[in-house]
């Protein structure tokens, strides 16, 4: 063999490297729906790696470098399939510190289970470990005879050069989450600090700026301010037409519906969320916007009662720190913020990390009232099932707590386990009831339970996120308060949507509404009414619900598939008679009011 063969051979082993690494980041981006610039990006940062290890390293680490360097790829792609699958972006490092303790505990594991990854982790250090020690000095004489060509001097600045071009451009990606090129790489989407999901849209940042002036000059201790204490209950994933408090025949909300009958709370008939994932549903309720209006700077609910001098407490069920920087759109401070990352006695999404956190919480102050945001993950599939709220459900539907988050839906999501699963909130809220009570958060306060989205139980679809179907944004909107208000404080109950849930809590404390927020107050409601909604994860659909009286329809469109659907909720609040086609014209006009 002549000596210009190992030389060739280096060439042809890395051309095979970029070629599997783009080959997997395609296939990723096809998936998730992301820019082919992203696969270049990084196409790019591979290439760029290869060329330091070559440069930069002894040849006798050359080899094991490269190894562990193909062995970190699997793990990166197969992280992301997850990632992509369950949450709809990359993967980050601050995603897998945060679920990494409980995935090896066997509490809440993928979908192989403990042991599966454990198999999958050492297979995949055997595997390639072991193509690297018999390839290994097919390897060595290709990188020797490389290195050979070059003197010292020469081989120094080839390795200070490639470490700089490296270092350069894993920067730009970290830093790149604007660019279209950087924003989904996966590499520099890995090592960005956190993972935050507000596209930073021309559109978001003018609100922004103009929350900014609004908070600046909204008015401090309003005079005739009533100072009751705010309670905000989102239950996750919760169905109104599941609830026995909204007509279901079984016996699911027995607290609720009793609370409804003495008149005690009353109900929004028809409530919708603005989306159907927990992200956007969550902070459109809290901002009263609609998703494309929020970022981190958005004036909120939380912001207008902490600066009337309000004591704000977040108690929630769910790991909300490691979910896209809520935290940051929270605007929490440690010692008030608690949830499932911190409980030492439950699993992440197990409801009582709520009462937990409510050990913490002082009595109630006459002198400084308080907000609550308290969230609960009973009716989520993620959510853990109590042994004693088995009672729709026969003996071999039951799923053990420690499996059930990344069991196959069908499992999870059998509509008796649902069942099970909303008595058990309801369970739950008459739990925070007693509690807050206890301490005399309820001696004058506002409450409201409400959802954050829906959930699919088979009729179109499992779970949630993808679509605008009844199923996935019909939710409860139930209104405490105490001492009970007049009936005739709300005079029109029929309809409502999230973002109306924030203007309704100030004006029953004689707050004004900031200028920004795009809901109404349900103490003086519309008759008439455009409202829209979309989805978060890809393909986008968008929604628009328009209220005339007792008319009701609703207008879903899936641009990326030409597509729309027309109903009359009215009529057909199963949405099985697609009027689109029938009556176009109709269609039409509310199309005008999509949001894209």
């Amino acid at each position: 063999m002549s000596s210009s063969h190992p030389r060739l051979r280096l060439p042809l082993f890395l051309a095979v490297h970029a070629l599997a690494s783009a080959t997997a980041a395609a296939v990723l981006a096809w998936e998730a729906g992301y820019s082919a610039r992203a696969v270049a990006a990084h196409l790019l940062i591979i290439a760029e790696w290869d060329l330091v290890l070559l440069a930069a390293l002894p040849r006798a680490a050359y080899r094991y470098l490269l190894a562990l360097t193909c062995i970190a790829q699997v793990f990166l792609y197969a992280l992301n399939v997850v990632s992509t699958l369950s949450w709809d972006r990359n993967i980050t490092a601050h995603l897998v510190s945060a679920f990494a303790p409980t995935v090896w505990s066997g509490r809440e594991p993928f979908p192989v289970g403990p042991g599966g990854i454990t198999v999958f982790v050492v297979g995949t250090f055997l595997l390639i470990g072991s193509a690297f020690v018999f390839g290994g000095r097919s390897v060595d004489d290709a990188a020797n005879a490389w290195s050979h060509r070059s003197g010292n001097i020469r081989a120094v600045v080839v390795a200070v050069a490639a470490i700089a071009a490296f270092s350069t451009t894993i920067r730009a990606g970290v830093d790149g989450r604007d660019n279209l090129y950087w924003k989904n790489e996966l590499v520099s989407s890995f090592f960005r600090p956190e993972g935050f999901a507000f596209e930073p849209t021309a559109r978001r940042h003018a609100v922004a700026e103009r929350d900014v002036a609004l908070r600046s000059s909204y008015p401090k201790s309003v005079p005739g301010a009533h100072r009751k204490n705010v309670v905000l209950i989102i239950v996750d994933s919760l169905r109104a037409d599941r609830m026995q408090v909204y007509g279901y025949e079984r016996e699911t909300t027995p607290f609720l519906s009793s609370m409804v009958k003495t008149k005690r709370m009353q109900q929004v008939r028809d409530a919708f969320s603005t989306c159907s994932e927990s992200f956007c549903g969550i902070t459109s309720t809290l901002s009263s916007r609609e998703f494309a209006d929020i970022s981190a700077e958005t004036f909120s609910l939380q912001d207008v009662l902490r600066d009337e001098g309000y004591q704000t407490w977040f108690l929630l069920s769910g790991n909300h720190r490691a979910w896209n920087g809520l935290p940051r759109f929270y605007h929490a401070e440690d010692r008030t913020l608690f949830d499932g990352s911190q409980t030492r006695c439950y699993t992440m999404d197990d409801d009582r990390v709520v009462l937990e956190g409510l050990e913490q919480v002082p009595p109630a102050s006459p002198d400084r009232p308080a907000f609550f945001y308290i969230h609960l993950m009973s009716t989520h599939y993620l959510g853990v099932q109590f042994e004693d709220s088995h009672v729709f459900t026969r003996p071999d539907d039951r799923v053990s707590p420690g499996l059930e988050p990344y069991k196959i839906l069908e499992k999870l999501n059998k509509p008796d386990r649902y069942d099970d699963k909303v008595l058990q909130a309801d369970g739950m809220i008459r739990r925070l009831f007693e509690e807050l009570g206890a301490k005399h958060y309820l001696d004058d306060a506002v409450l409201v339970v409400t959802g954050d989205h829906g959930e699919g139980l088979g009729e179109r679809h499992w779970a949630h996120g993808w679509n605008l179907y009844n199923e996935d944004m019909r939710i409860p909107l139930l209104i405490y308060d105490a001492p009970k208000a007049p009936a005739r404080t709300y005079p029109d109950l029929t309809f409502g949507v999230q973002v109306d849930i924030a203007p309704t809590i100030l004006e029953r404390l004689h707050l004004p509404v900031p200028a920004s927020w795009e809901g109404e107050s349900l103490l003086h409601p519309s008759r008439r009414r455009f409202t829209r909604h979309q989805t978060y994860f890809l393909p986008n659909r968008f929604g628009v619900l328009y209220r005339d009286g007792n008319t009701l329809l609703k207008l879903i469109a899936t641009p990326q598939y030409g597509r729309e659907e027309l109903y009359d909720l009215r009529n057909d609040a199963r949405e099985q008679h697609d009027l689109a086609k029938e009556k176009p014209a109709l269609a039409a006009r509310l199309r005008g009011a999509l949001l894209f």
